[in-house]
């Protein structure tokens, strides 16, 4: 035989129930965060770097470091990913050399979209390096590069 449940008891129970579904399906949502997280970034720089360093966001600007050698240059295009004039521009790196000593290179407008530095020191192999840009309003942003030297 079944109980009759009156008004009360019949709300608190559907509201057990939508209260435990509700919990149930965020528990089974955990595991595909990160696959979500990944695919939201991806868009940043799902493009290859046209001029064969690595991109990173930096504020509302895309930069591309490309070593060469012993020069440094960083490459600006906006958010529609067209150049910009990097002549208003300042930014610096911070690299870490061999033997895990930071050096400093400052890098300064070189025509069009690009700034560029000179690097007089050793690397071990893979250019790591933290770049802070200065924007022509004074807003300041970095990123954090690593990539082969011989690129």
């Amino acid at each position: 035989m079944r109980a009759h449940l009156t008004g009360d008891e019949y709300g608190r129970t559907n509201g057990m129930a939508a209260l435990r579904n509700t919990v149930l399906a965020a528990m089974l949502s955990l595991p595909m965060l990160p696959a979500l997280a990944g695919a939201l970034h991806a868009h940043d720089h799902a493009h290859a770097a046209p001029n064969g360093g690595q991109l990173k966001q930096i504020g509302a600007y895309e930069a591309e470091l490309v070593v060469k050698g012993s020069e440094m240059s960083l490459h600006l295009v906006d958010e529609q990913e067209r150049k910009v004039d990097a002549q208003a521009f300042s930014a610096s790196a911070v690299v870490l050399a061999k033997g895990n000593e930071q050096k400093t290179i400052a890098l300064t407008p070189s025509g069009g979209n690009r700034l560029s530095g000179r690097m007089d020191f050793p690397l071990d192999g893979k250019v790591r390096a933290t770049v802070t840009l200065q924007t022509p309003s004074g807003e300041a942003g970095k990123g954090r590069y690593s990539l082969d030297a011989g690129r």
